[in-house]
């Protein structure tokens, strides 16, 4: 299965594993909630799988390297107790709480979370000394005298022994006790991931074109998706701080001399392309030049605009929407403000509502329940907060003033939404009459509507001018049609 399908997996078991019959019992018993072991090449993004899993499922999650575990932090340590037995006192020895157990109880401390999913990775890299152990946490949730508490689902995961020569397979006893699921590298699922990850466009643009380079697995040469993930945070940070990636750099990533070097040559097209074509122009106008350009290139050439234009659109438009975002969350902040101001001053009652959304984002992170770009969002919406108490503590009559405040964001979001408009409208005429080949405009138009934001904003504002575009591909229409005829027969 592609990691996408591994996810559904996931999110399927984890809710049957915590659902409850209407008589407060299990509806899958625990002795029958099988582990899940998740077994594939590194940098198939199994890692990534589980967070995305408990996030979306508002879930608690602990992760463990098993790797880094020893007899004594996965079991706990011994300790000299005393006990009566007979009506005698005996010294008997008991273990302290599984370091890995305590762990989850701490989460559900924290979090107040009852369900959630404890990650053990490397699971097939513990010592012998440790796997009796590990069978039973398996097989019966817990180490020793101490239990997982309920709720709470364990995922496991492992790399093939030809990719990690510390691990080793499992016996048949203990793989009779998991549901197994084995990921290979899928580049269409990746494709859809990257794209909402707004991975780097010349590393989409590359895999368009040799997508036998996604994942390389020969001898000491090794490519992933976790290498391509990685060599494009790097690239993107590069070109933040007015840096430059070089074929030194994508060495380093891209573990594979053949790779690297045709990913050097593909990556100086774009600059090349990039250099010379003005995103700008394009969006605020008719660019016959560049037209004419694109519309002579050849494929490669043509691709680098194709990548390069819908990326600068996703952007835009991603933007826009989480302008739009904050100003309504701004709105419902101040109603909710509103509704509760008595006597007391509205910038004090601001500010509580602040720290309490502070406080809630301080939580989330540090239990890894929030994504980077959502943790981005919440604080680029505690900024704006920020910035309107300080807006109404000047004002002389702060309720008018914070009505205002607000009204005038959205009023500025809505102009922005509407100037955006316009700028897709002229990237999209320009893809028509500049893309000749129509594979290009295949991949132009498929980059644009995997994006959720960019998705949602075409069908909303520009549903003719997306519908066109989408006909301008003859497999397209072919399929339409095919839908058409399957459903009046």
């Amino acid at each position: 299965m592609n990691i996408q399908q591994a996810i559904d997996q996931l999110e399927t078991a984890v809710r049957c594993y915590t659902a409850l019959d209407e008589m407060g019992m299990p509806l899958v018993p625990p002795e029958a909630q099988r582990p899940l072991y998740l077994i594939g090449p590194p940098g198939v993004g199994k890692t990534d799988a589980v967070v995305q899993v408990a996030r979306h499922l508002g879930v608690g999650l602990v992760s463990y390297t098993m790797t880094h575990h020893t007899r004594q932090s996965a079991l706990g340590l011994p300790q000299i107790c005393t006990r009566s037995f007979g009506g005698e006192e005996r010294a008997v020895t008991r273990y302290t709480m599984s370091e890995i157990l305590a762990g989850v109880y701490d989460c559900v401390e924290e979090t107040g979370c009852d369900a959630g999913i404890l990650f053990l990775d490397e699971i097939n890299c513990v010592s012998e000394t440790l796997t009796p152990a590990m069978l039973e946490l398996l097989q019966h949730k817990r180490f020793g005298e101490y239990r997982l508490p309920e709720g709470w689902v364990i995922v496991c995961a492992g790399n093939p022994e030809k990719y990690n020569r510390s691990a080793h397979a499992f016996d048949p006893v203990t793989m009779d006790r998991l549901r197994v699921l084995e990921i290979e590298p899928d580049l269409s699922a990746w494709q859809e991931y990257a794209a909402q990850r707004r991975v780097h466009p010349s590393v989409r643009g590359y895999l368009r074109l040799r997508p036998e380079d996604f994942c390389v697995a020969e001898g000491e040469h090794i490519v992933t998706a976790r290498s391509w993930m990685n060599l494009s945070d790097m690239m993107l940070a590069l070109e933040h701080t007015g840096g430059a990636a070089d074929a030194l750099l994508f060495g380093q990533y891209l573990q594979c001399s053949e790779v690297a070097e045709c990913f050097a040559l593909y990556h100086a097209l774009c600059r090349g392309v990039s250099e010379n074509f003005s995103l700008d122009a394009v969006l605020h106008g008719r660019d016959e030049a560049a037209e004419e350009r694109f519309a002579r290139a050849g494929f490669d050439e043509a691709l680098c605009a194709a990548m390069l234009l819908s990326d600068a659109l996703n952007a835009r438009i991603r933007t826009a929407e989480e302008t739009r975002e904050r100003a309504q969350r701004l709105r419902h902040f101040t109603d909710g403000v509103l509704r509760e101001m008595n006597d007391g001053g509205i910038a004090q009652l601001c500010r509580q509502h602040l720290e309490r959304m502070e406080h809630a984002l301080e939580v989330r992170r540090s239990v890894n329940a929030i994504s980077p770009d959502e943790e981005a969002r919440e604080r680029a919406l505690l900024g704006d907060i920020r910035e309107l108490i300080a807006q109404i503590c000047r004002a002389g009559d702060p309720v008018p003033e914070l009505r205002a405040q607000v009204q005038r964001r959205g009023e500025q979001a809505n102009r922005a939404r509407t100037a955006l408009r316009g700028e897709v409208r002229c990237a999209m005429e320009f893809a028509e009459r500049a893309f000749a080949d129509v594979h290009v405009r295949t991949i132009f138009l498929s980059e644009l509507e995997r994006c959720t934001e960019t998705l949602r904003f075409l069908r909303d504002e520009l549903p003719e001018e997306l519908e066109r575009l989408r006909n301008a591909d003859p497999d397209r229409r072919a399929a339409a049609l095919r839908a058409a005829l399957c459903a009046e027969s």
